[in-house]
């Protein structure tokens, strides 16, 4: 049984936090994707399921036999549209209707999907054999002519896959292969074909430009490959239903409902009701929420790969200046928010990215004294209520959350009392949308989001372009070092995996022991409440929440 401290007492009490009485083992999982990724030659290679539709029948009968074999899920985000090239197709790669030419395994590897097989041909060709006898939802042909369609139309107009390829990646033709050749030599090309973040998933080309980019025609149009069909959406609800000729065989559910319900309580009260049979995002609170309830579980992933990136604005405000940046840094206590605030979901953050990573760099450091030292050379002044001035000004940090991740406001009251030793007043801005927030440089001071180092799938590259070089599609905080551009620049091209390490270490280096740009306020395993009927439904470590196994 862990012992509360004073100060563990009292994010118990204002987070009504539980801590287990029981150690949770975790199993450690080898996070090896990259060393793949980056391999001098690529080659993927796999088969399909031999499973056959009496066995799905008979799987999916013995599970649900108490239900009626359809899976509903609470969520808190919604699915804005449906055509990959206007909004993206992550959560229909997460819900089992989208599916991409790679995947990225539970323990990290990469392996066929779509594809039997891609192998580099040169440093700027790649070839593409796939399965064969894939169907979209429609019955049409998943061959070379439709994904190469689906690839040109993605790369040509969606800014998430061009931060993978250059728009003037060709891609081409050959019998039944599909070529893509790029303008310079772009390691990234195994990343983009598996990665969940990048909009690359394979779809019917025709069949989504013939509604005109309407994503209600979208539906019922059978315009994906994977398990699930589009039955019925709107942003707040998604209705699917199997796919029977899909190539791994008959999904065993009979349907999947994936309804967007914001309200925490509300999500849980649902599974509780039965009316759900899960509930995502849940708050690091969920634990003391469901004690003593029998009719349901908390589930978590095997590895903590999704960060909470604490970031400072550098276009306005106190962060401008490097010293208190370092200040605030060193003033987190990160074990002690995943020890005192996470009850399980978290893993305590020593850098930007998980330790199990081969160029991880353990060069964040809590350190209170030297935290006031700078502020004390800086000319900050420690009033009567400990909180700093300067000229006139108080030491105010605007510290943005994220609404529909409740474990930021966790991090954020943790972070809150932990700063205000140094002599920082931080005010929490829970934020329906942080993102829209943060467009406005006077308007925030730091942020803490569900933002990782990491895609979605495990890759570091996408993430350090969008996040951190000059001009970013996410880079709010107004980073422009030459340096960390320079490297985003090389690991786009560096096939070697010692190299691409070596270049992302020295990334951490800038970013948090010299910049004081960004830390990881802690690491989160993905976690899931579920009723009693999922209560062995294993959650994903790289968020392939639904897939033709789901059920079984």
């Amino acid at each position: 049984m862990r012992v509360f401290t004073r100060r563990s007492r009292h994010h118990a009490e204002r987070l009504r936090s539980y801590t287990p009485t029981t150690s949770h083992r975790r199993r450690p999982v080898r996070i090896s994707v990259l060393a793949a990724l980056f391999a001098t030659t690529l080659a993927f290679t796999g088969c399909a399921s031999t499973e056959t539709a009496e066995d799905a029948a008979a799987a999916a009968k013995e599970l649900r036999e108490s239900g009626d074999g359809i899976l509903t899920i609470y969520n808190s985000y919604k699915i804005a549209g449906l055509d990959p090239a206007g909004t993206g197709t992550n959560w229909l790669f997460d819900w089992g209707v989208a599916e991409n030419l790679l995947q990225v395994t539970e323990a990290g590897q990469i392996e066929p999907w779509l594809a039997r097989d891609v192998s580099r041909d040169g440093d700027r060709r790649w070839v593409v054999t796939l399965r064969e006898g894939v169907t979209f939802q429609n019955g049409k042909p998943v061959d070379a002519a439709a994904v190469a369609a689906a690839l040109t139309r993605q790369i040509a107009r969606s800014k998430t896959a061009q931060v993978y390829l250059d728009t003037d990646t060709k891609v081409t033709v050959e019998g039944e292969r599909v070529v893509l050749t790029t303008p310079q030599p772009n390691a990234m090309v195994p990343a983009a074909l598996a990665a969940r973040d990048n909009s690359l998933q394979i779809y019917d080309v025709a069949a989504v430009e013939a509604t005109g980019g309407d994503s209600s025609k979208i539906v019922g149009a059978g315009a994906y490959s994977g398990p699930y069909a589009i039955t019925e959406w709107t942003p707040d609800n998604l209705v699917l239903q199997p796919y029977a000729g899909h190539w791994e065989g008959v999904p065993p559910l009979k349907g999947v409902t994936v309804r967007v319900v914001p309200d925490e309580q509300a999500r849980l009260a649902g599974v509780r009701s039965g009316e759900a049979d899960m509930a995502f995002y849940p708050s690091t609170s969920v634990q003391l929420e469901l004690q003593g309830n029998t009719d349901t579980h908390v589930l978590s992933s095997d590895a903590a790969l999704q960060s909470l990136l604490v970031e400072m604005n550098l276009k306005a405000g106190v962060f401008t200046d490097t010293a208190v940046r370092k200040a605030f840094t060193t003033a987190i206590d990160y074990e002690g928010i995943a020890a005192d605030v996470g009850n399980g979901q978290f893993e305590a953050a020593a850098g930007l990215y998980p330790r199990q990573m081969s160029f991880a760099e353990a060069n964040q450091v809590h350190d209170p004294d030297l935290a006031n030292r700078l502020l004390d050379e800086a000319g900050w002044v420690k009033g009567p209520d400990g909180i700093r001035t300067k000229d006139g000004r108080r030491l105010v940090v605007r510290f943005v959350t994220q609404a529909q991740g409740p474990e930021t406001s966790d991090v954020a009251i943790a972070i809150q009392d932990q700063v205000a030793q140094a002599g920082f007043e931080l005010r929490i801005d829970n934020a329906e949308d942080s993102a829209e927030v943060k467009k406005d440089p006077a308007g925030w001071e730091a942020s803490v989001a569900l933002s990782g180092s990491l895609s979605g799938t495990a890759d570091p590259i996408q993430p350090f372009l969008v996040r951190w070089t000059t001009g970013g599609s996410s880079n709010a905080q107004g980073i422009a070092n030459p340096e960390i551009d320079a490297i985003g620049k090389e690991l786009r091209s560096e096939f070697d995996s010692g190299d691409r390490d070596r270049l992302l270490r020295r990334a951490q280096q800038i970013l948090v022991a010299e910049e004081a740009y960004v830390v990881a306020g802690t690491f989160k395993y993905f976690t899931v409440v579920t009723g009693p009927e999922w209560a062995d439904y294993t959650v994903s470590n790289v968020r392939r929440h639904i897939t033709s196994r789901t059920g079984r």
